[in-house]
């Protein structure tokens, strides 16, 4: 590990590339067995939680810091768009859950918010770029969109890590990338293979699980607030587009409270469990 200015960057150590480029397909593929063994032994799949403490001295951990090096080396550009996707999901996933590895075998923390600046101070070397958890998400994955708490965008017009950014936001992703958060879409693994079933059905599992429509109440977790342009221009579009991933007693639910609610439609209430998803 290693800090440049208040980044630090997690994966300056690790396997060597000889100054040899890798191919990032390649590179994923290992990210993703490494992850594959880290979180089958260490996810609790039904709860979503994560035992840190144990992953930390774990020899899966070990593995994954030692591949996460290769990242050095990648060549990001030769992606398509599909591998793209996969790649930076995946390697978000993977920094969160290393970052809060390595802080939480520091100190105890209750949420990510207890870090400062914990989105934008933790970061790898993909290539020759320095990319935070907020580059990543921001930068790359939505286009480079202002990010919610800001409104302006978090890599600069004249960035060269923009070239790393995807053509068209796929606003799916919000369901696939995992903050540490409770609330907070469960870790997957992805590849260019199986994204598109793999995103609908991440996107369809969150939902049913957390939009809740009762006492003439639309409950939404706040990813949907944050990002409610990503899915459509206004909160009854954003409604409409949710809609087909829920179950039918809720699509029901949320179709009568759509109609009774007039131009103002429906009273919308958010929530968010920050609280560490850890074991």
């Amino acid at each position: 590990m290693s800090e440049e200015g208040h980044v630090k960057v997690l994966n300056e150590t690790g396997e060597e590339s000889n100054a040899q480029v890798l191919d990032s397909v390649a590179v994923s593929q290992r990210l993703q067995k490494a992850m594959l063994k880290m979180t089958g032994k260490f996810l609790d799949e039904t709860t979503g939680k994560v035992n840190y403490a144990s992953l930390k001295s774990s020899e899966e951990f070990r593995e994954y810091c030692a591949t996460a090096g290769q990242l050095r080396a990648v060549d990001v550009e030769k992606l398509d768009e599909k591998e793209k996707l996969a790649f930076f999901i995946n390697v978000y996933n993977a920094l969160t859950v290393h970052s809060l590895t390595e802080i939480q075998g520091e100190r105890r923390i209750d949420t990510a918010l207890d870090v400062p600046a914990f989105w934008s101070s933790h970061a790898y070397r993909i290539g020759p770029f320095v990319c935070s958890l907020d580059d990543i998400e921001h930068g790359v994955l939505r286009g480079n969109k202002a990010h919610p708490s800001t409104g302006r965008p978090v890599i600069p017009e004249d960035d060269p890590r923009l070239k790393y950014q995807v053509s068209t936001l796929e606003p799916r992703i919000h369901f696939a990338l995992n903050c540490g958060a409770m609330s907070c879409p469960m870790v997957r693994v992805y590849s260019s293979n199986n994204l598109e079933v793999a995103l609908e059905g991440a996107t369809r599992s969150y939902l049913t699980q957390e939009v809740k429509v009762e006492d003439d109440v639309v409950r939404l977790p706040e990813i949907l607030s944050w990002y409610r342009d990503d899915f459509a221009p206004d909160e009854m579009g954003m409604l409409r587009w949710i809609r087909t991933y829920l179950e039918e007693k809720e699509q029901l639910a949320l179709d009568t409270l759509m109609a009774t609610g007039g131009s103002a439609g429906p009273k919308v209430e958010f929530f968010y469990n920050w609280s560490l998803n850890k074991l």
